[in-house]
């Protein structure tokens, strides 16, 4: 098995005919009475004459009003330009634009103040960021991205965020982030390589990265001086760690201090994250068959904490809250859980490293981590997508990053942490952020990310996943029982996703 052997204005013209509304009126002529003198015949009218001065009139008339009809002909041209420049070729940084940004994790009391930043550097763009709820979260902003572009919506964003394995479900709805904004960035060159890995079809970014994350290990101070052990840098290390520290009950047998969160589903968090870690080290590409051997190998890797090291078992309490509670020794999480932590236990005596590396031949270490982040994306409708792009564009300087992660501090114990590699060294000194910076340039990504709350791809994923180990630990099936099943469900989610 090869991990464990390895690990404007409309103007209208209309001519209408102008006749009186009244009728003609009657004029009486009474019969004259015969002169008592003889008259003179008049004499008969000349054609000729009067044609030449009803012409002498018309010459005259257009003569003096002349310069009036040019100009009232002059000003319906530019009505009609103006229209068909309104309605046609709407330039919308003439006037004032407003963007609707839907958020997801941070305050609008931090992003207000970089907003004012940017608004202030922009007077005439107006960014209304709103910030959501994580249930049904993808679900509701895929229907409002669906929306007809004529469709009048009063919410439907300009700028939204998703997560980075959601780029399949949103291919079609995000707009490309153009080359010269890309460049001007440095989204090829100050940007950690994992963004490159995922965010890029082709040739062009589909999002733009404002924040990091990704897995590290968290370890109990106490229980690991207790049992004379240190942080693992190898899987093997870890192991025989966790054995030294786990405690049982003397009557039952049950487990009263847990070594490590491992090998279990239901009651391990963020345990899909540690499957992918462990595929990703193991150079493992599950959607491609040819990898089955290998998926086997990890996933009884991960299932033996459970089955054969008997060093977590399913009647233990949630890992975060065993991990908070002081019962439990290596915890694996994302730099978030630093806040659920302090929260349950803020006396909590710990500590954050970087993963385990799986061990290969020669003595030496992979060098592989896990990423999980969000990014910002631009509605491919939006009929301000040049705006949009330039408000990213700003949130993503190193000024503006600074100051998130500042403000972010204020209310927690740190702030997002940064996308940017040269902002690296700034954030080192933060201990609990400090083995998600240092790990960041090696991490991967796949469709294994928990807690996104998509009730698509990811989650689909994970529950195939979740089967299969489940089938392991509990029904006691074999790995080779749960492989067809599980290539089964990864094949479809392959097709229907077009992964």
């Amino acid at each position: 098995m090869e991990f464990i052997k390895k690990i404007g204005y409309h103007i209208c013209v209309s001519e209408e005919e102008i006749k009186s509304p009244l009728p003609p009126r009657r004029v009486n002529v009474e019969e004259p009475s015969a002169p008592s003198v003889s008259t003179p015949l008049e004499a008969p009218i000349d054609k000729t004459t009067i044609n030449q001065q009803i012409r002498r009139q018309k010459e005259g008339f257009l003569k003096k009003y002349f310069k009036l009809i040019i100009g009232v002909i002059i000003v319906l041209v530019i009505g009609l330009i103006l229209m068909m420049s309104k309605n046609n070729f709407k330039a919308p940084t003439l006037g004032k634009v407003e963007l609707n940004y839907w958020g997801l994790w941070e305050e609008a009391g931090v992003m207000e103040g970089v907003i004012a930043d940017f608004e202030a550097k922009y007077p005439n763009i107006k960014v209304n960021y709103k910030k959501n709820s994580e249930e049904n979260y993808k679900s509701r902003l895929q229907n409002k991205l669906s929306k007809p572009a004529s469709e009048t919506e009063t919410d439907v964003p300009d700028v939204f965020r998703i997560h980075v394995s959601w780029l399949p479900m949103f291919q079609n709805m995000l707009a490309n982030v153009p080359t010269e904004t890309a460049t001007k960035m440095g989204l090829d060159t100050d940007f950690y390589a994992v963004y490159q890995k995922t965010l890029k079809a082709g040739a062009n970014y589909k999002a733009i990265p404002l924040m990091y994350d990704g897995l590290a290990l968290f370890y109990n101070k106490n229980l690991i001086e207790a049992a004379g052990v240190g942080a693992p840098k190898t899987w093997n290390d870890l192991r025989v760690a966790a054995e030294k520290i786990t405690k049982r009950d003397e009557l039952t047998n049950k487990i009263t201090i847990a070594g490590a969160a491992l090998g279990g589903v239901n009651n391990v968090d963020n345990w899909s994250d540690i499957v992918g870690l462990m595929l990703k080290q193991g150079g493992v590409d599950p959607l491609l068959s040819a990898y089955d051997e290998k998926l086997k190998s990890v996933m009884l890797y991960y299932s033996l904490y459970r089955t054969k090291y008997n060093l977590w078992d399913e009647t233990l309490p949630p890992s975060t809250i065993a991990f908070a509670n002081g019962t439990l020794g290596f915890y694996f999480g994302p730099a978030w859980r630093a806040f659920n932590l302090k929260d349950l236990n803020a006396n909590l005596a710990y500590e954050i490293v970087p993963v385990p590396q799986l061990e290969i031949e020669g003595g030496e270490l992979t060098n592989v981590n896990w990423a999980s982040f969000w990014v910002e994306g631009v509605n491919i409708k939006s009929k301000y997508q040049k705006e949009a792009f330039k408000l990213l564009e700003f949130l993503a300087t190193k000024e503006e990053l600074q100051k998130s992660f500042t403000l972010g501090s204020q209310l927690r114990d740190f702030g997002q942490i940064s996308p940017r590699k040269s902002m690296s060294e700034a954030m080192l000194s933060n201990a609990k952020i400090k083995p998600f910076v240092t790990t960041a340039e090696t991490a991967d990504n796949w469709y294994l990310s928990g807690r996104t709350f998509d009730n698509g791809l990811n989650d689909e994923m994970i529950k195939y996943f979740g089967d299969a180990i489940n089938s392991m630990v509990i029904d006691n099936k074999d790995a080779e029982d749960v492989m067809p099943t599980l290539r089964s469900g990864i094949d479809q989610l392959k097709q229907r996703y077009s992964l």
